[in-house]
């Protein structure tokens, strides 16, 4: 195979799995609090050799031929629609609502919370929404939720929202269904006085519907002229195999 050849399945590659991102942003335009991820790939300078032997922060070359290939997940906020429910709650500005799982501690921006049988306030998949006490259990009644995370039941205090802040975002890992797991070291407990909670609101996913679109086309048609350059190259090597040597 010529170098050409490489170089043009490293960049169909690297096109495919970029448009794999993209694919999946799209499924999830409807998910409530869904952080959409962007792909990051190096680009060598011109001092710079043209293989990839380089990396982005420590993830690998996918091939000699092809630049280091990465996602880091876009953490900015989405917007804000009002939904009426009273166990609805939205995050203005940053921080995650912390959520018990049997995996241990994860965070999330999905606010759709419910009531299990026992009434403690749980995700839709029915994991414990954490206040600062432990677990919120909510009796029949009024409930209302303040700016601060204050959950009361007619009136009477009967938890606080645990609301915690992350100090390093990027090292937030996605765990499924919206959630996400972090180390300790990166977790703080003190949120910014612009942060507040708004019940009977959610937050939409942060994904540009247009531009996720535009950017799957741009991406799939750089895919086709790669493998257009591959087939191309195939009919050339193939045409000098059959014709060099030949005698007429």
């Amino acid at each position: 195979m010529s170098g050409g050849m490489y170089l043009a399945a490293a960049g169909a590659l690297v096109q495919q799995l970029r448009l794999e991102v993209l694919a999946n942003n799209v499924a999830n335009i409807s998910t409530i609090g869904y952080k959409g991820d962007r792909s990051i790939f190096q680009i060598p300078q011109e001092t710079e050799p043209q293989t990839f032997e380089t990396s982005i922060e420590g993830v690998q070359p996918l091939s000699p031929y092809a630049p280091p290939f990465a996602t880091v997940v876009d953490f900015s906020q989405g917007a804000i629609r009002q939904t009426g429910n009273p166990l609805d709650v939205a995050i203005n500005g940053s921080g995650f609502f912390s959520i018990q799982t049997p995996e241990g501690l994860q965070y999330t921006r999905q606010g759709n919370f419910t009531l299990d049988s026992n009434g403690v306030l749980v995700t839709p998949d029915g994991y414990p929404v954490l206040g600062e006490g432990g677990e919120i259990t909510l009796e029949e009644g009024s409930v209302a939720i303040d700016l601060q995370g204050g959950v009361y039941l007619d009136g009477d205090e009967v938890g606080r929202l645990q609301i915690i802040d992350i100090s390093n975002s990027e090292t937030l890992k996605k765990a499924g269904n919206g959630r996400f797991v972090g180390s300790e070291e990166t977790i703080s407990a003190e949120l910014p006085e612009s942060t507040t909670l708004s019940q009977g609101y959610l937050e939409a996913a942060n994904v540009n519907p247009v531009r996720a679109m535009t950017e799957m086309i741009e991406t799939s048609r750089a895919f086709e002229a790669y493998q257009k350059v591959i087939q191309s190259a195939d009919e050339a090597t193939s045409k000098s195999i059959n014709d060099v040597g030949k005698t007429i």
